[in-house]
């Protein structure tokens, strides 16, 4: 299991915003998931600084509010 990333917002149109830890990121495409293993979407792009980029994440489904809330702050990983 790889670190991807700790959710940051949800955007207005349901994606997910993450930092990574590192300038090590996933590449796009890759599916991620929390940390009961609960696949949460799939990298649509990096953004921002080399240093320690932004994720945008494709959720499977768009959260409700209360989901939204509960999702920041939690760490998301990958298979790769």
């Amino acid at each position: 299991m790889r670190d991807v990333g700790t959710v940051l917002s949800v955007t207005p149109s349901g994606f997910l915003t993450a930092r990574a830890p590192s300038a090590e990121v996933v590449p796009e495409g890759t599916a991620v998931r929390d940390s009961r293993g609960i696949v949460r979407g799939r990298v649509v792009r990096v953004f921002g600084p080399v240093a320690r980029p932004y994720l945008s994440v494709r959720p499977r489904r768009t959260p409700t509010a209360a989901e939204g809330v509960a999702l920041l702050g939690v760490p998301l990983v990958s298979d790769e």
